[in-house]
């Protein structure tokens, strides 16, 4: 008995020392965000062509696999891969949207662009509506988004356009902040493009 009682009082500890060890070298989660292009990033042209449209942004839509906190990331053609310590500060939905609103309204040159509903009951002299369709990113290869807008004008929404477009933006390394600054890029195409329509229209 005193052997057995001796062998359990060194195994123990042993053991205890172990999990802690486990549990020390568990690594801790990165948070990213998306982030908008500055002024220094706009065309001059742009900023030139300053007025004081209102723009307003309706929530954005993106597929389930997308709202969660961890990042997605392809694997293959069918398999998702979810980063567990690598993740997004909050929801991807509401972070592309106010991206989108302050990339308008840097194009723009317009302080009168938000997100609904924070505009409150004032009429927006435009209004878009996005969809994410696709956001595909590949570690070290690219990221793919696909996304579908319709902007519309007016209190009976007449349609200015609605588009489908492909972007992709080629990745350096398989680092995730490479990533999301990729996805940042194609964000930035994106706007852009409304941009542009809502110059043309006015």
């Amino acid at each position: 008995m005193k052997n057995g009682f001796h062998l359990q009082r060194l195994f123990f500890p042993a053991v205890v020392t172990l999990l802690l060890a486990g549990c020390a070298s568990t690594p801790s989660a990165r948070f990213y965000t998306l982030t908008p292009l500055g002024q220094h990033d706009a065309k001059p042209s742009s900023l030139e062509t300053a007025t004081s449209v209102s723009v307003r942004i309706a929530p954005v839509e993106i597929p389930d696999y997308l709202d969660r906190p961890q990042i997605a990331t392809r694997g293959g053609s069918n398999e998702l891969r979810l980063a567990e310590f690598d993740r997004w500060a909050g929801s991807l939905s509401e972070n592309i949207a106010a991206v989108l609103a302050e990339n308008l309204s840097t194009l723009l040159g317009s302080d009168r662009v938000s997100v609904y509903p924070r505009m409150g009951a004032e009429k927006a002299d435009y209004s878009v509506v996005m969809r994410v369709l696709r956001l595909d990113c590949v570690p070290g290869e690219r990221v793919l988004l696909k996304a579908q807008w319709t902007i519309s004008t007016g209190q009976n929404k007449n349609d200015v356009g609605t588009r489908l477009k492909t972007y992709t933006e080629s990745l350096s390394d398989s680092r995730y902040e490479t990533m999301v600054e990729a996805v940042s890029h194609t964000l930035e195409q994106v706007s852009r493009e409304i941009a542009r329509e809502i110059t043309a229209h006015k």
